[in-house]
């Protein structure tokens, strides 16, 4: 694989882009044999082959000014026409020696047909394409001509673009057929819509692969879901590796559709991948959202998380209660847990000096502890096990309390108990049953 950055567009190129571009690849794991190449620094070469293309008789210099191809623009709008370059240039052949000037290519009348990969059969009317720009008057080439000697140059045989690249195929044909090189391969990808049916957005998920990174969302997953835009490797089979999509993959396979860019598609395949996951190949990408922290301390927060969350970032967020100092309890949790005039500060009391005797304070005896507990008062495990949870966790969901328990350790558990119900009249208080009518 050859990494090729077409930095040529002056007005539109800038260096951070290209770094954007390898940083995204090599984060995604795409790996490249050489370059990167920039086109920017192959400005002599483009030149060069325009110049033989002038000197064969197919490219032409061109010295119209803006202001009468604009003329010429509105004239054919007035007339109710499609505008084209009325070929003025071409007909008288100036020398424009110390003029400012562009070099177009000569498009000659008379069908361009190729074989598309995933369309088919394509053709195009030489008389319908204008006489297009190769060289611009300040030196540097259009992306016509560039990729066009590069692709020479590089041995490509194979072009795969968007479809929105279809136009300017035909003129590339012609490029190709005038310096006497063999033409390439061509397929056409299908564009990629966002879930509203519309061309891809901001809104609808067109960003950065670095900005789906800081969401959360793993390399593996992102590779997997962007290989299936467009294309499938049949049956209901919707995740796999790198390895395994390169052995399946064809080109004719690719739809001619367009695909569909469904973000919640993604949040779905990033958690199968997390629950797939060991902690130790989830950490290096969790890492930026715990601040750092070591694997030793998170690894089993991380097993105990992972299959409820569909991001990293959620994965950390559900994460951070282990490492605050205090937790802060849920309204609905402690709606549904919290009422007034019962004996919840009792049983938790109760709770703490069984959870304070248990030793060691493993995950099997914190659960016999409380278990028996709820026996020797008669009540439902449930009456311990769901405020224990809002207790340790502020949340009404979570891992097994007891693994809970365990990872927080003995000393933790029984002060966010202590915490806990210190805060129960406060906590009750809240609730509607408790206000007089």
């Amino acid at each position: 694989m050859l990494l090729r950055i077409e930095d040529t567009d002056v007005e539109r190129s800038r260096q951070h882009h290209a770094e954007q571009i390898v940083a995204s690849l090599q984060w995604l794991g795409v790996e490249w044999d050489d370059g990167p190449v920039y086109q920017s620094d192959r400005l002599a070469r483009y030149r060069e082959r325009a110049e033989e293309l002038v000197a064969s008789g197919k490219a032409y210099r061109c010295s119209c000014t803006v202001e009468e191809l604009e003329e010429e623009r509105a004239a054919a709008e007035k007339a109710g026409k499609q505008w084209r370059y009325s070929g003025k240039c071409r007909r008288l052949r100036p020398s424009l020696a110390g003029e400012s000037y562009v070099i177009r290519f000569a498009v000659d009348p008379g069908p361009i047909a190729f074989h598309d990969l995933i369309r088919g059969d394509v053709n195009f009317e030489g008389e319908l394409i204008d006489d297009f720009v190769l060289l611009r008057s300040d030196g540097y080439p259009t992306y016509h001509l560039s990729v066009v000697v590069d692709d020479i140059d590089m041995a490509i045989t194979h072009v795969a673009r968007g479809d929105d690249h279809l136009s300017n195929t035909p003129k590339h044909i012609l490029l190709f057929r005038a310096f006497g090189a063999e033409v390439p391969v061509f397929a056409h990808l299908p564009l990629i819509l966002g879930s509203d049916k519309k061309r891809l957005s901001k809104r609808t998920g067109a960003t950065s692969a670095e900005e789906y990174r800081d969401l959360g969302i793993v390399p593996q997953a992102l590779f997997n879901f962007l290989t299936l835009l467009g294309w499938s490797p049949g049956g209901d089979r919707e995740l796999f590796t790198r390895d395994d999509a390169a052995a399946i993959f064809d080109l004719s396979d690719v739809n001619k559709a367009p695909a569909i860019f469904d973000v919640e598609k993604l949040l779905w395949m990033n958690a199968q991948y997390l629950q797939r996951m060991p902690a130790d190949e989830i950490y290096p990408h969790l890492r930026p959202f715990i601040d750092g922290r070591d694997l030793a301390e998170v690894r089993t927060l991380i097993e105990l998380y992972k299959m409820r969350a569909r991001t990293l970032k959620e994965l950390a967020e559900q994460m951070a209660t282990y490492f605050a100092d205090d937790v802060e309890y849920e309204a609905d949790a402690v709606k549904k847990h919290v009422k007034a005039g019962d004996d919840l500060g009792e049983r938790m009391s109760a709770l703490h000096a069984a959870l304070a005797g248990v030793e060691p304070f493993d995950q099997a005896a914190t659960e016999q502890a409380l278990r028996g507990l709820a026996e020797s008062r008669g009540v439902g495990a449930a009456k311990l096990i769901h405020p224990l949870r809002l207790a340790l966790t502020g949340k009404g969901a979570s891992p097994g309390i007891f693994d809970v328990a365990v990872v927080l350790g003995k000393e933790r558990t029984l002060a966010r108990l202590e915490r806990f119900i210190a805060r129960l009249p406060e906590l009750s208080a809240s609730d509607p049953s408790s206000t007089p009518q």
